[in-house]
């Protein structure tokens, strides 16, 4: 193993100081010249081990793995490439679409936008909305159904272990609360695999919605049958419809802008947190950082619900990978937004974001996103291949808490019938029942 007396001081004081990394730390690190050897598929990573680690984690991070039961298992690279539809789609129509001088996406019916190489031969400012792109159209079949997944809100005090054995949550920490909700999401146009319906399906918003995307929750009790639909256009510049319906005050009304950047159902986590960022590409600019190699949890090996242990039981137990990534920074355009920046990693491959690091107005680094993401192969009838979520921990670094999301019931990502669309992603349903 390679390794020299300053880097091993400088892996030592991240250690120490991992929580409070600031933007420049985060740049020093993505231009370091790596010292180490990666290590090797099968190896296990303990805390004494901790140190080799610095070159393959954002700062930040590294101390979230400092504990003494650390486990962490290493996994041979996994290539996954998408279904054959979307990778024919993007041959079809490579080199068409385009970035516009406002960052919007221009002549993109369907498949990957943008190839590694026009990515990396753009203007940074260009790349960086390339793979923004690339990552709202990744390959995602017609969308995910998770019928039960739960959000923990992990509190700052310590307590035994395990947290939650039901919930798989092996390690320490205390539970403020727990909610259970249905999620699924459909999307209406830039199917790859609809060449002949002219890649939407055929239902009255296909031509102006991007997708659709319904919430449910479940329990507990005070929050039982507030619901949500998400209309996400195609237009970047049109704000998405957000439609909730809430028990308590027994009507529908529609979601504000601006209540994205509030705390989603009291956790530390806002809409416009989950995978990453809200998934509007024009309400942030976009600067590509550069490429790296991460740790990531891209292929998970659970089966149930995702494991997660250490002192606050919000570390993934899980299988660890070194992926391929891109490191991009979005700024959010709107002042009011307590957020200053967020620094993105974003596989090369699946165009998932496996961490996030969100910076608030002060330059303090504020929360980290972890996500946990798996294959899934489909069945036979339609073999959907898509590198999908299964969880995530979202840590408030300034308060030390934590919101952990992870599914209960299997995540799948089904053919979605016209019929299924109109009877669960209208929100003329929200209120029906109630």
């Amino acid at each position: 193993m390679k390794i020299g007396f300053f880097w091993l001081v400088w892996s030592l004081a991240l250690i120490d100081t991992a929580h409070s990394a600031s933007f420049e730390e985060v740049d020093s690190w993505l231009n370091s010249e790596i010292l180490l050897d990666p290590p090797t598929p099968g190896s296990m990573i303990s805390q004494s081990d901790l140190k080799t680690l610095v070159p393959w984690l954002p700062p930040g991070v590294l101390h979230e793995f400092d504990f003494p039961e650390l486990k962490l298992e290493m996994q041979a690279y996994s290539e996954k490439k998408p279904h054959i539809d979307f990778l024919n789609a993007s041959k079809k129509y490579l080199g068409t679409a385009s970035i516009g001088d406002d960052g919007s996406l221009f002549n993109y019916r369907a498949g990957q936008p943008f190839t590694h190489q026009q990515i990396v031969d753009a203007n940074p400012k260009i790349a960086g909305y390339m793979i923004a792109w690339n990552n709202i159209h990744r390959w995602q079949h017609y969308g995910i159904r998770i019928k039960e997944m739960f959000f923990a809100y992990v509190g700052p005090q310590s307590g035994p272990s395990p947290l939650a054995l039901e919930k798989n949550l092996l390690g320490g920490g205390s539970i403020d609360r727990v909610l259970t909700m249905t999620w699924k999401r459909v999307y209406l146009n830039k199917l790859a695999m609809l060449p002949d319906k002219d890649y939407k399906m055929d239902v009255k918003d296909s031509d102006t919605r991007l997708y659709k995307e319904y919430m449910e929750f479940l329990s507990p009790f005070n929050v039982k049958g507030t619901k949500f639909v998400v209309e996400r256009m195609i237009d970047p510049h049109e704000e998405d419809l957000v439609n909730t319906y809430l028990p308590t005050e027994r009507r529908v009304r529609r979601f504000s802008a601006k209540e994205r950047s509030d705390a989603f159902m009291g956790s530390n986590g806002t809409f416009d947190d989950i995978e990453g960022f809200s998934g509007r590409v024009l309400d942030y600019d976009w600067e590509y950082l550069g490429e790296k190699k991460v740790l990531a949890t891209t292929n998970s090996r659970q089966t149930t619900n995702v494991a997660f242990y250490g002192p606050h039981s919000r570390l993934p137990d899980d299988f660890y990978q070194l992926r391929d990534v891109y490191v991009v920074k979005a700024s959010p355009v709107w002042d009011g937004n307590p957020v200053k920046m967020r620094v993105m990693f974003i596989d090369k491959e699946t165009f998932n974001v496996s961490w996030a690091l969100i910076y608030n107005r002060e330059n303090e680094l504020w929360k980290t996103m972890q996500t946990v993401h798996k294959n899934f192969d489909g069945d036979r009838s339609h073999n959907s291949k898509v590198a999908g979520f299964i969880g995530m921990a979202m840590i408030d670094q300034l308060a030390n808490t934590a919101t952990i999301c992870s599914k209960l019931t299997p995540t799948e990502f089904p053919v979605t019938t016209p019929r299924q669309v109109k009877r669960v992603f209208s929100v003329s349903t929200l209120s029906e029942g109630q």
